[in-house]
Parts: C-alpha cells; structure tokens; sequence
C-alpha cells in the first residue's frame, strides 16, 4: 500500500513540474517574441529587397514561418539565464508603455547601433595600425 502512495505522490508531483516546466517555457517564448518581432522587421525588409519581385511576398513568408522555431530556440537561452519569475517581471515591463517602446524602437536601435559600432571600429582599425 505504502508503495501505491508513493508512486502516486510522484505521478502527481511529475505532472506539477510538468506543468511548471510548461509554463516557464511558454513565458520564455513569448518574452522571444515580444522582444524580437520588431527587432526582426528591417532585416525581413533587407532579406525581402535581396529575391526578385515576383517572388517576395512568398519568400517572407517562408522567412517568416521560421520565426517560431528561432523564438524557441531563443527562448531555451533565456531560461538559462533567467528565472521563471524574472522572466514574468520582464514580461510585466514589456506591457509597460516604455517597455512597448523599446520593444517596438528595437529593429531601429539595432541598425543605429550597427552602424555607430561599425564607425567605432574603423577608428580601432586605425589605432591599432599605429601600433603595429
């Protein structure tokens, strides 16, 4: 009897892990998403301009069913990471109307930053120049 009683305490615990196992991971999913949607957008714009006319609107939407699997992906290394409860409190900021901002300016951002950091290392380039 004593055994029944454990196995069942352990089926029942499995299935709460389980559950919070899903949970954590569906948070994570969706923290990928809401960060990355729009950081995405320029570079679906620059990966559509390079396909011929005719073939773009296929094309992205090819891309964009590979979303997904990458916003999965992501999300492993997020939960690395972070915690299931940071992972909510970033959740809770990005419904924030800041954290919608940043989350929305993100794809801008990028490509600045890219471009201030591409600037930046033509000036390293040329400092280490002197000293080589």
């Amino acid at each position: 009897m004593k055994e029944i009683l454990v196995i069942v305490v352990i089926v029942c615990f499995s299935f709460t892990v389980k559950a919070q196992d899903d949970a954590f991971t569906n948070d994570a999913a969706k923290l990928v998403e809401v960060i990355s949607e729009n950081a995405f957008k320029p570079y679906v714009a620059q990966f559509t301009a390079m396909i011929p006319a005719e073939k773009q609107a296929i094309f992205k939407e090819e891309l964009i069913a590979t979303f997904p699997e990458l916003y999965n992906a992501m999300a492993v290394i997020y939960m690395d990471t972070f915690t299931h409860d940071e992972i909510k409190e970033l959740l809770a900021f990005y419904a924030t109307p800041v954290g919608k901002k940043l989350a929305d300016k993100s794809g801008e951002l990028a490509q600045k930053g890219m471009t201030a950091g591409q600037s930046w290392g033509m000036k390293v380039q040329e400092i280490m120049a002197k000293y080589k």
